[in-house]
């Protein structure tokens, strides 16, 4: 075969790749794959895989296979943009949330000018609930409750259960953890909880020691912390190593990175405001616990429900809108009901807000139980 035969060939090859690619439905993402949540990701990277497999084996959205088009955005604001443009670039049809609430609070304008819809599942910062539908981004949309939203949950069940009075904030220093402290104290007013300290860290820092020794001489009767999975770890870890006895508030994981603390005892009492748990028995979530057993040989946590729930949601509102143009599925989710593995049907207010369920987790006897699931009101 001649060079210029062999040149032609591979352009030929190229262009039906190409062409094949084309006829794909893209989804962006926008996950810290590297970074404080690396963890996180893969996690959610599971859910997200398995709703692909699952859509695309029953013949994929409009006829055509869902592709998942996702970049690092190491849940830092200047990365978030420059990932959101990318996707943007790309075309994708629609995005899948940046992860953490800096990140998708920085990629809420340039999706706004795009027109193009972005469903969250993770990030948390009220700040999302206040600019998103008539707060004037009709292009953000969150299926996960708010941190004022779970620490409402939270409050209410501290304050009826008589657990606890006096707590100790622990947070890092990002929108979320500010964000989730602020929210916190908020309840605590409420319900005449009292806060009798508040400390923020830069993400990735090497040793809590200092710290922790501060809080426990106050005496504090729980911590509330409000950190990413990777400090909650390291901090958990030292609070360990001083033989720290003091449980847990606030917005903790329940697993991940956790479970090995909780299983040797480190969290017991613990009581954390949750969007998602495997323990809960639905149809939809036995599947998606089934999956994440066989193919990752792990529990779900709430990243994989929130990679899951979100690619499930976009595809029926593709499949409602009959279109992939990005404008008229933004449509049909404002007018959406989906149905999430919670069992809990999904619409959105007119802040574009669908999470309304809040999950009460507490660690017993070394396990995590599920204590109460709250539907909000709004």
């Amino acid at each position: 075969m001649s060079l210029r035969a062999a040149l032609l060939g591979f352009g030929a090859a190229v262009a039906l790749t190409v062409s094949a690619s084309a006829q794909n439905i893209l989804i962006g993402v926008g996950a810290p794959t590297t970074g404080a949540a690396a963890a996180a990701a893969v996690w959610q990277r599971w859910g997200l895989d398995i709703a692909a497999d699952r859509i695309n084996g029953a013949g994929g959205v409009l006829g055509r296979p869902i592709e998942i088009r996702s970049y690092d955005n190491r849940c830092n604001p200047s990365e978030a943009v420059n990932v959101t443009n990318r996707l943007i670039e790309d075309k994708v049809v629609a995005i899948l949330g940046m992860h953490c609430s800096s990140a998708t609070l920085a990629a809420m304008p340039l999706i706004q000018t795009a027109r193009i819809p972005m469903i969250e599942a993770i990030a948390s910062s009220p700040r999302i609930t206040e600019l998103s539908g008539k707060g004037g981004n009709s292009w953000t949309f969150r299926i996960n409750p708010s941190d004022q939203d779970m620490m409402d949950g939270l409050g209410q069940y501290l304050a009826d259960s008589g657990r606890w009075r006096r707590f100790a904030v622990l947070g890092e220093d990002t929108d979320f953890g500010r964000g989730g402290a602020a929210a916190f104290q908020v309840v605590a007013q409420r319900h005449n909880l009292q806060i009798i300290s508040q400390d923020f860290h830069p993400q990735s820092l090497p040793d809590f020691t200092s710290l922790l020794t501060r809080i426990r001489q106050s005496r504090p009767d729980a911590i509330a912390i409000f950190q990413l999975a990777g400090d909650q770890a390291n901090m958990l870890r030292n609070a360990m190593q001083m033989g720290l006895r003091i449980p847990y508030a606030g917005r903790f994981d329940p697993g991940g990175n956790n479970a090995q603390i909780i299983a040797a005892g480190g969290m017991e009492n613990s009581i954390t405001a949750w969007t998602y748990s495997a323990e809960i028995d639905t149809p939809e979530n036995r599947i998606l616990v089934e999956e994440t057993r066989r193919r990752f040989n792990s529990e779900p946590l709430l990243q994989t429900w929130a990679g899951y729930d979100t690619l499930r949601l976009a595809a029926q509102a593709i499949t409602e809108a009959g279109s992939a143009d990005p404008e008229k599925v933004r449509d049909a989710l404002q007018r959406i009901r989906f149905g999430n593995v919670l069992g809990q049907e999904v619409s959105f207010d007119e802040n574009n807000q669908g999470g309304r369920t809040v999950v009460i987790e507490r660690v017993a006897n070394r396990r995590v139980v599920v204590e109460k699931l709250l539907q909000l009101q709004r």
